[in-house]
């Protein structure tokens, strides 16, 4: 806790843990120790015993029923919603960041205030600036403010372009730069272009979710 600039809580939002979802967990790895992570709300044993692997706490609760909650000093929602923008003096004394776990609608359909910041007991809810932010883009971007950046100051784009052979994909977010080049892992790259389509195919003709315990062999 003592090398923690702050506790990230991720609450996973979606029915599984999807592949999609869990390159973007890994990839907060590159913001934060995993010490410092934790990830609620996982909906069956195999995936939290996979999330484990990388991550220091671990549950199927919900954060909102997390009873140390009332520990730390700041317990802040990063919510698209809300009307106050994240500040460098979020981050005084203990701050535990809580972040939707949501594979991102386009356009967004407000799911972070209905299903987690309008549920939690206590919290203040802070926005990142306008744009639908992946998982660990916001915590990159939360992660600059705490080290003094306003969140103007963050450089961002909106939209990416992910090139196969023979053909593109257009994730339409907003991804935060960092040395100049959009915050966003090779594996979660790998996976959109060379994995993706299977995964769907699987979900839409077999049943089979796209969940990190569906393909072990991979």
């Amino acid at each position: 806790m003592n090398d923690c600039p702050f506790i990230v809580a991720v609450e996973v939002l979606e029915p599984f843990t999807s592949r999609w979802m869990f390159y973007e967990l890994k990839h907060l790895l590159s913001v934060v120790p995993g010490e410092c992570i934790r990830i609620f709300n996982v909906k069956n044993d195999c995936e939290v015993s996979v999330l484990r692997e990388y991550f220091g706490y671990v549950t199927r609760e919900s954060v909102k029923d997390y009873d140390a909650l009332r520990e730390y000093d700041e317990v802040i929602v990063l919510d698209p919603q809300a009307t106050t923008p994240l500040s460098p003096v979020d981050f005084v004394g203990k701050v535990f960041l809580v972040v939707g776990g949501i594979m991102g609608s386009h356009p967004p359909s407000g799911r972070t205030r209905r299903e987690l910041t309008s549920k939690l007991p206590l919290g203040e809810a802070r926005n990142i600036g306008p744009g639908q932010f992946t998982i660990d883009g916001a915590v990159y971007v939360a992660s600059e403010v705490y080290r003094g950046l306003r969140i103007d100051e963050v450089p961002t784009v909106d939209g990416l372009t992910l090139r196969g052979k023979g053909f593109e994909v257009f994730l339409p977010y907003r991804y935060p730069l960092k040395s100049g080049a959009p915050f966003i892992s090779e594996e979660e790259k790998k996976y959109i272009l060379e994995e993706l389509e299977e995964d769907e195919y699987l979900f839409i003709a077999e049943g089979v979710p796209p969940s990190i315990c569906a393909h072990p062999h991979r």
